[in-house]
């Protein structure tokens, strides 16, 4: 693949996808894993979360946490190669959440639209740092922040 094309793949990865698995640490380093759907504007994820959960509290306190986006068993060639994307995020509550609503009635149609309703639920804004993808075996690519790539080739030596 150019540079382009895996680039390409980069920004169009998560756009037939729709739940992302969120990894977070308490304040103790307790570690935790959950799924949330999301909206995306630019780069930045929006996943609604109640307050009433570890994972709220763990992402508000730390302002971390780690994002998986993957494709499904049933579509992947093979089951140790499903294509990935992934990276360390920043977490930081957002407080435009009529904004987020609408993207998740967008994307969701009536099927989430019951979160505004619940007074626990709070819209998360997940920015990513460095990001990896995974598109097969020895296809694993690294891009940074500024959206170049980092690296391009993965060795198992």
């Amino acid at each position: 693949m150019t540079n382009e094309e895996i680039v390409q793949e980069f920004k169009e990865f998560d756009k037939d996808k729709y739940s992302l698995v969120i990894s977070s640490t308490s304040s103790e380093n307790s570690p935790l894993t959950n799924y949330a759907p999301f909206v995306k504007i630019g780069e930045d994820y929006f996943v609604s979360v109640s307050s009433n959960l570890p994972h709220y509290t763990n992402m508000i306190q730390t302002k971390k946490a780690h994002i998986l986006i993957i494709e499904d068993e049933v579509t992947a060639d093979h089951i140790y190669a499903r294509k990935r994307l992934y990276f360390g995020a920043s977490c930081e509550q957002e407080k435009d959440t009529e904004k987020i609503f609408k993207l998740f009635d967008e994307r969701y149609g009536d099927k989430l639209s019951f979160l505004r309703e619940m007074k626990d639920f709070r819209i998360i804004k997940i920015t990513p740092e460095e990001k990896s993808l995974v598109l097969g075996f020895g296809a694993a690519y690294k891009m940074g922040v500024d959206g170049k790539l980092i690296n391009k080739t993965i060795s198992h030596n």
